[in-house]
Parts: C-alpha cells; structure tokens; sequence
C-alpha cells in the first residue's frame, strides 16, 4: 500500500509536522508572558491549593483551582499583570486592592475605647458631649448653694447632714419635707415663710425639698431648677435645702408614712413634735396648727 500523497509528501511526515506545530503553539499558550503559569507563586507568595509551595515548574502544564481559604483572594498572575497576591504586596501598575485590616472608602475606622486628652464625649469632661453624673460621687455632705438673684439658696446635701444641722442651730427649728408635685405640700409652705418672717429671732426655718427619687437618670440637679422657682415666688429667704437623699429613703429614715410634713425641735436638738398628713395631725396647717405650736414652745 503506498504512503504517499499525489504531492509526493510522505502521509506520516505530515501529521508528524502537524503535531509538533501543535504541541509549540500549546506550550506556549500554557507558558504565557514571562514563563509563569498560574499557580506560579514569587517568592513569598502563597501556597497552592494542595498546600505545597510552589517552585515555578514549568513541567506541570495543568491550572490550578484558587485556594477557598483565601475567601475569595486572588492568586497571583503574571508579574506586570498588577494584581496582588493574597500573602504579598501588588506589583508593578493596575489596581492595588487595600489591606483587610484597613478601612475600606466610605467605612469609618473603628472608634478606640480610649479618646485623646482633651477630645471630651460622653464620658468625659472636654469639648462636646454630656457628663452623666458619678453615681459612686460621696453626697454625704452639703454641696455649694445656689443663689439666684433675689437672695434665695438651694443647697443640695443628704438627709444625715440636714438633719444634723437642725439639731445643732441652737434655736428652736422648724424643718419642712416637702415636693412640687405634693399639692398640699405647695399650698402650706407659705404658712413656713410666715412663720419665718414673724419669729426669725427665735426660730429657724428649713425647707427641705424631697423631690429626688432616687432615679440616676433625674440627678438632684435636674429638680433645682424647679425648685428654685418655687422657692423664689414664695419669699423663702431662709435655709433650703434639695435633698440628695432618695425620698423613700427619707422616709423611712424618719417614719414617715407621708408628706407635707413639719418636724419641730427645740434649742437642745430635741425633736419635740412632728406634724404629718395621716394620724391624728392630718389636715394640719400653718396658722391653726404648727405656729401656735411654735409660739407656745418659744414662750
């Protein structure tokens, strides 16, 4: 049988030409731009996805699939490609993708737990913000007054130095529990200025506010405002105090079941009488009840 063409052309030296040009132009497709295939890493790079470092022989012609652990990264490509590798940095042009730990455009950085002196915010003192109150503040003792512009003051302090005030005036004293949303205490604490006004020689007088609740988000200072107001309308030139104690706890502290209520002690310290809104001084007033109380004791 022959084994040529009509050209003459051996059959079997064709398609040996032919193979051979298809095995070059394969190879060279494989190899590309710079004689790295794809799963090709420089040095430092990453791994392949079988976990082997790769070396850059050019003997494995196969593409290798991306490694799920880089989360979507990719690999590296060709040097001059200008991508970047998942464990190096970008190479030479195109689009450098930014570091993960970096913010990306349009992603405010993470805020610090600790602000630069000075920087304020919530929590501390400094430009901008609110200071919420220490809740761990001592309010043992009396604070600084506050004097508005006719005279009269609010000092915020707690039941135990109020208390121990009135004992130690050396006079006859007159101390009112009272609060602005207690309406019969609003309506007798003139009868307080009256008394003030007409025995100030003989008798001190107190107005003790026990609006506080306790609430850490309604501080004493939140009331003062109020307050003062009242305080200002009525005349009550004398002392005033807003106490920082929580009322309740007024309350009990004293035996209260209620208020108003007006507790009397004469020069020694000594409570002597205690006029409240339940038992048998409920309904008491000013001018039928605790002035001639305080007139008789005074002698």
């Amino acid at each position: 049988m022959s084994m040529r063409h009509s050209d003459g052309i051996p059959r079997y030296l064709t398609v040996r030409a032919w193979s051979h040009t298809l095995v070059l132009v394969t190879a060279a497709l494989l190899i590309g731009c710079g004689g790295k295939t794809a799963n090709d890493s420089e040095p430092g790079g990453s791994q392949s996805a079988t976990g082997n470092d790769s070396t850059g022989d050019d003997s494995t012609n196969s593409l290798s699939l991306p490694d799920e652990s880089t989360s979507g990264d990719a690999v590296d490509s060709a040097p001059g490609s200008g991508s970047r590798s998942a464990s190096g940095p970008a190479t030479d042009g195109g689009i450098q993708l930014p570091d993960a730990g970096l913010p990306t455009e349009g992603t405010a950085a993470p805020e610090s737990s600790d602000q630069s002196p000075g920087s304020g915010g919530p929590t501390k003192p400094g430009a901008g913000g609110i200071e919420m109150p220490n809740p761990n503040a001592d309010q043992s003792s009396a604070t600084a007054p506050d004097e508005n512009q006719d005279g009269v003051q609010l000092t915020f302090a707690s039941w135990t130095a109020i208390e121990s005030h009135a004992k130690s005036t050396g006079k006859i004293t007159v101390v009112d529990l009272w609060s602005t949303v207690c309406e019969p205490c609003v309506k007798e604490f003139p009868g307080l200025v009256r008394l003030s006004n007409a025995m100030r020689s003989e008798v001190t007088c107190i107005g003790v506010s026990v609006d506080y609740d306790g609430r850490k988000t309604r501080p004493p200072e939140s009331y003062s405002e109020r307050v003062g107001s009242f305080l200002t309308a009525v005349g009550a030139n004398f002392d005033n105090y807003l106490c920082n104690t929580a009322s309740d706890d007024v309350f009990t502290e004293v035996g209260l079941p209620s208020i108003p209520a007006v507790l009397i002690y004469d020069a020694d310290g000594k409570l002597v009488k205690q006029f409240v809104d339940a038992g048998d001084t409920i309904g008491f007033s000013y001018d039928a009840d605790v002035i001639p109380f305080v007139e008789k004791l005074a002698g």
